[in-house]
């Protein structure tokens, strides 16, 4: 049999698949289109080309003719055309150009322009999330977190190139073979490619913004954990999460004060007060109280009384803790003690105190020995007998609670898990020197009763 009534054969039984009225598939299609491919070849290397032959080819390619939509529609032609060793010439492989323009493809420019434009914000997006997640170390979570919609947006932006930047890049002809074959697959119209790849991308778009969006609350999560870790006494870990939840959203006030807590409790007090100031702008009464503590050790008693008066302006404006008032009030009245107005401190501390009374509010308060410490102080300092008597009372309560803070060693006593902001060192520093006073005033009062 001469090889050309062969290959006339095959292109005829491919052409069988156009006689139903199923979709036609991509390999259907491109059976056909390489079988007439098949035959062109042979077809050449005939010297001479029966009438019989001749006509019977005609009426193959009519039938051909007759069905060239459906072949543009199961292939994107311009992309296959570029898969062959070189540039084809049968009429066959440009059916897609036969085909009239749809009216609404004269608008194909304008929606390939916003595709463009799309996955670019698309990549602006994800270069932003990116350097959130990596600049606060990203952890396995973190991790994946970028590379989903890395791998998502790269590879629709593959997907959505032009012919042209296509033409030598294997991988992105490949992607937009399959978003093509897709498309086919899902019955959208040749001449509403254009605008369902806008779409898509838009889809993209919406997700990312969307995660972009959520980065708060995953910043929140992050914060959760850290204050989880640091109640189990694994600071470093919270130092971690407070930096991923910061990284993630830098307005994120609790992670700052909660990131100062634990500078505090590691003595690092430049980078705790730089926490504590971020978190004071953003009206966290407790930011303002640990900051003006920080103040009175450096002896900076201005602004430590500054902060602590807004503080309690704060109070009158916002729902707060009544221990936030004590430890507020206390400090005041430490800062004007040594600002020697003791009129003012002794008022300050006396507030204090009477926060300090209730039995709940007690329970939360690690320093609560502090107010009475400074109010001995106070007392001791006006030289009057009878200040002088009720000065060795507060010493001696002072001392009494010191001692019953000493056998209290689970930070998580003192966590305030309602507004996810940590307490923190739960031995103040301070009350040792108070402590040393509160024996030498009490050994002292002993002896002088002990005196004929």
């Amino acid at each position: 049999m001469p090889y050309h009534t062969l290959v006339l054969s095959q292109y005829r039984a491919a052409l069988q698949s156009l006689a139903t009225d199923s979709p036609l598939t991509h390999q259907q299609a491109l059976e056909i289109l390489c079988a007439r491919d098949a035959l062109h070849n042979a077809l050449t290397q005939e010297p001479f080309i029966a009438a019989e032959l001749l006509e019977c080819i005609h009426e193959l390619d009519a039938q051909l003719q007759q069905h060239k939509q459906r072949i543009d529609q199961a292939l994107e032609l311009s992309t296959y055309r570029h898969s062959l060793p070189t540039k084809p010439k049968g009429w066959w492989w440009y059916l897609d150009k036969q085909r009239p323009p749809h009216r609404l493809d004269r608008y194909d420019w304008v929606f390939k322009g916003l595709t463009f434009g799309g996955w670019s914000v698309s990549l602006a997006l994800l270069v932003n999330i990116a350097s959130r997640f990596l600049s606060g170390g990203p952890g396995v979570a973190g991790t994946s977190a970028i590379i989903v919609p890395t791998l998502i947006t790269l590879l629709k932006a593959k997907s959505d190139l032009t012919e042209e930047e296509q033409k030598d890049n294997d991988f992105s002809e490949a992607l937009k073979k399959g978003f093509e074959e897709l498309l086919t697959r899902l019955k959208v119209p040749k001449f509403l490619h254009a605008e369902t790849k806008f779409l898509s991308t838009m889809a993209l778009v919406l997700g990312l913004l969307g995660f972009w969006f959520s980065l708060s609350s995953i910043s929140d999560s992050y914060g959760e954990r850290g204050l989880e870790h640091y109640r189990a006494g694994e600071l470093s870990s919270a130092e971690a999460d407070y930096q991923r939840a910061i990284a993630l959203d830098p307005d994120n006030a609790k992670a700052h004060y909660n990131l100062a807590v634990v500078y505090e409790d590691w003595l690092q007090l430049k980078k705790s007060k730089q926490e504590y100031q971020l978190a004071v702008s953003a009206k966290i009464p407790r930011a303002y109280n640990n900051l003006a503590r920080l103040y009175i050790l450096e002896g900076d008693y201005p602004k430590a009384a500054n902060l602590l008066v807004e503080g309690l302006k704060l109070t009158t404006e916002q729902s707060v803790y009544p221990e936030d008032k004590y430890n507020l009030y206390k400090n005041l009245g430490w800062v004007r003690f040594k600002q020697n107005r003791d009129d003012e401190a002794k008022i300050a501390l006396e507030k204090a105190l009477n926060i300090a009374k209730n039995p709940k509010v007690a329970n939360y308060l690690p320093n609560r020995a502090s107010a009475s410490c400074i109010l001995a102080q106070v007392l001791e300092r006006q030289k009057k007998p009878e200040a002088a008597k009720e000065s060795l009372k507060q010493w001696e309560h002072c001392r009494n609670l010191i001692i019953t803070n000493l056998s209290i060693s689970k930070a998580n006593k003192w966590l305030d898990l309602a507004n996810k902001l940590g307490i923190g060192n739960r031995l103040i520093p301070e009350e040792d020197t108070w402590l040393h006073l509160a024996n030498e005033r009490i050994q002292k009062a002993q002896q002088q009763k002990q005196r004929p």
